[in-house]
């Protein structure tokens, strides 16, 4: 699970039971730099890998695991992304543009509903599809 403490609270409450045994492993922006201090992360790419080892299917949590060197490769790996570039016609990128506005729009709107600021990783996404609608625009 990736979020706050007070989401990953509410969410631990709705899925245990408060009398149920558990085994909790955490992983924080210091554990992410400490692990991978060698290729000095920035503080966004931290951020990330968080997210992406809260999002680790739990079949796959549990047959690999995460550890240093596990997250030093999902830092990598980020990183070659990040640089890889692509062709895509403009009319068969803008479909799912549309699409993940409608959806950001929702969450954008639940977290408002909740009470909530909305989350970073919403804000990001959002500006990085206005990048891509604008690029499309030219």
């Amino acid at each position: 699970m990736y979020g706050t403490r007070d989401e990953l609270c509410m969410a631990l409450t709705r899925m245990f039971t408060p009398d149920e045994p558990l085994a909790l492993l955490v992983w924080t922006e210091e554990g992410i730099d400490t692990a991978c201090r060698v290729l000095a992360p920035t503080e966004e790419e931290v951020r990330c890998l968080l997210e992406v080892i809260g999002n680790t299917p739990m079949d796959v949590y549990r047959e690999e695991g995460v550890s240093n060197a596990t997250v030093s490769d999902l830092l990598q790996r980020h990183r070659e992304a990040a640089r890889r570039q692509v062709v895509v016609a403009a009319g068969v990128l803008s479909r799912p543009l549309t699409c993940l506005e409608r959806e950001l729009t929702a969450r954008e709107g639940e977290a408002w509903d909740a009470g909530r600021d909305v989350p970073e990783h919403i804000t990001r996404t959002r500006q990085d599809m206005q990048a891509l609608q604008q690029r499309l625009a030219v």
